[in-house]
């Protein structure tokens, strides 16, 4: 199926570091005031994430894994350090070009799902396209594409109150998909779900992790999630610990 190209292809550059990883953080430190106290969340955090593969982001409840998601996801901010994406200082950018280069490079997975109830299926796959200037029948083509990628061709009419948790999380990672990301973020996506869907979800991330050499990063607190497969950063009291790193 042809795509279009209504959206940016996947970015080379000729930096070796830049066309190895995806993103790369260099002294992060981000820190938080509550009732007058000052509490480090991140503490000096050096990593560098592969492209096109899964890493899995492992920690206790505290630990710094959303605070770390947050940076990676320019969501939020360090207060000191620097953080590359596809190449680019994402702290330079101002608000606007954050969330274009947000929208249009990064894909999100939430624990919640985060669809919208009153829109269908297909309406919730296609919702991240109408900010990017796609036709309405482009719209349709990518998000049936990316729906029949996850398992839910037939579904595409229905309300998210007639589908199961873990077809609702399927939806979430189509979503996820639609705008052709080269990153996406999932925090804690099989939190709400069974064992068995949990399994079948990480395996369908790997699936397309495959098929579309997009870079996932997964955080979770389930080590039995990763099995044989994936790079790891674990997060203790603000401090990674990363399997791999620049070379």
């Amino acid at each position: 199926m042809q795509l279009g190209n209504q959206l940016p292809l996947r970015t080379t550059t000729d930096n070796p570091i830049e066309d190895k990883y995806i993103a790369v953080f260099k002294g992060v430190d981000k820190k938080y005031n509550m009732d007058g106290y000052q509490f480090t969340a991140i503490k000096n955090a050096e990593c560098a994430i592969p492209r096109g593969e899964i890493t899995f982001v492992l920690g206790p409840s505290g630990s710094g894994k959303s605070t770390f998601l947050n940076m990676l996801g320019m969501l939020d901010k360090p207060n000191q350090g620097q953080i590359t994406i596809l190449g680019q200082d994402v702290l330079a950018m101002d608000d606007n070009q954050a969330a274009d280069f947000r929208s249009r490079h990064i894909g999100f997975i939430f624990q919640s799902f985060n669809l919208i109830p009153v829109l269908s299926v297909r309406e919730n796959v296609e919702f991240p396209l109408l900010r990017h200037n796609v036709s309405r029948r482009e719209r349709r083509e990518k998000a049936d594409y990316y729906l029949e990628s996850v398992g839910l061709k037939d579904y595409s009419h229905r309300r998210l109150g007639e589908i199961s948790g873990g077809q609702r999380q399927r939806v979430a990672i189509a979503r996820a998909l639609v705008t052709t990301p080269e990153l996406v973020i999932a925090d804690e996506p099989t939190a709400n779900l069974d064992s068995a869907t949990s399994d079948e979800i990480i395996h369908l991330m790997l699936e397309m992790r495959s098929q579309f050499n997009t870079s996932f990063v997964i955080c979770t607190h389930n080590e039995k999630l990763i099995g044989g497969s994936g790079n790891v950063i674990r997060i203790i009291d603000g401090k990674l610990q990363h399997l791999g790193g620049l070379q």
